[in-house]
C-alpha cells in the first residue's frame, strides 16, 4: 500500500478526534457541564478504537 493514503486506522483516529472536539465544542456551547460532555466524548472515542479494532481481526 502506498504511504500517502489513509489507512483504517488514521479514519479512527480521525473519528475519535472528531467526537472529541464536538463534546468539547457541546460542553462550551450549551448548559451541559463540561466534565459531562467531555467524558461523553471520551466513552465515544473509546468505543470507536474498540469497535475499530475488533473489527479487524473479524
Amino acid at each position: 500500500m502506498p504511504a500517502n493514503e489513509p489507512t483504517r486506522f488514521d479514519y479512527l483516529l480521525g473519528v475519535m478526534g472528531v467526537s472529541l472536539a464536538c463534546a468539547a465544542i457541546l460542553g462550551v456551547l450549551s448548559s451541559v457541564p463540561l466534565y459531562l460532555a467531555g467524558s461523553v466524548g471520551s466513552l465515544l472515542a473509546a468505543g470507536v478504537l474498540v469497535g475499530g479494532t475488533l473489527g479487524e481481526y473479524q
